[in-house]
C-alpha cells in the first residue's frame, strides 16, 4: 500500500526534494540565516507536533501502535532540546511555514491511528532527505546537531504498514497529498 500511495505523490515528493532551497544549499549559494530561519519555523512546529504525538499516544491500542508513537514523540522531543540551544524563540513566525503542524494538529484529533501513521511515514523520510542534504551542506557553518538528528530518522515501513492496514480508511491517499502539499508550503515559504 505505502508504494502505491508513495508512486501516486512522487510528483509532489520530487519537488520538496529538488526545492530551490535545497539546490541553493548544496551549490552554496543559500545565506547561513536561511538555517537559522529553518530553526526558528521549527521552534514553533516541534513544540506542537510534540502535543499531537503524545495525543496520537493516548489513543492507540496494540503494542506496535504504541512503539511507533513513542518513537516518534522521542524522535521530536530530542529534536526540541535541541531547538532550545539554537532557535530564535521570539522570531516571527511565517503562517505558511508551519501550517504542516496545524494539520499534524488535526491528525491527532479527527484521524485514526492507521492514517495517523500513514502521514507520519510518507512524510519522515522526505523531511529526513531534505535535512540531510542541508547538514552536509552547512555542517562545519552553523550547528547542524537538529538536521542530523532528523537526517538519521529511521521508520520500520513494515511495522508501519502493518498498522496502516488494519485500519479500514479511504482517505490514505488524501491524507498523504495533503501531509506532503504542507510540507511543500513550509519549503516555499522559507525560502
Amino acid at each position: 500500500m505505502l508504494s502505491e500511495i508513495r508512486d501516486k505523490i512522487k510528483e509532489i515528493n520530487n519537488q520538496i526534494l529538488n526545492h530551490p532551497f535545497i539546490q541553493s544549499a548544496e551549490k552554496g549559494t543559500l545565506p547561513i540565516d536561511k538555517i537559522q530561519l529553518i530553526y526558528d519555523q521549527q521552534w514553533y512546529i516541534v513544540n506542537s507536533d510534540v502535543k499531537s504525538l503524545a495525543i496520537m499516544l493516548s489513543k492507540a491500542k496494540e503494542q506496535d501502535e504504541i512503539d511507533f508513537f513513542i518513537n516518534a514523540l522521542q524522535g521530536d522531543y530530542t529534536g526540541l532540546k535541541i531547538l532550545r540551544k539554537v532557535a530564535n524563540k521570539q522570531a516571527n513566525i511565517l503562517p505558511s511555514a508551519v501550517s504542516y503542524t496545524h494539520y499534524l494538529a488535526w491528525l491527532a484529533n479527527y484521524a485514526n491511528t492507521g492514517e495517523q501513521v500513514l502521514a507520519l511515514v510518507v512524510n519522515l523520510p522526505i523531511w529526513s532527505q531534505n535535512c540531510r542534504k542541508l547538514a552536509e551542506a552547512y555542517k562545519g557553518k552553523i550547528n547542524v546537531e537538529f538536521l542530523e538528528l532528523f537526517a538519521n530518522s529511521e521508520i520500520d515501513e513494515d511495522e508501519a504498514e502493518k498498522i496502516i492496514s488494519r485500519y479500514d480508511s479511504k482517505n490514505y491517499l488524501e491524507i498523504a497529498k495533503m501531509i506532503q502539499a504542507y510540507e511543500l508550503s513550509f519549503w516555499n515559504s522559507i525560502y
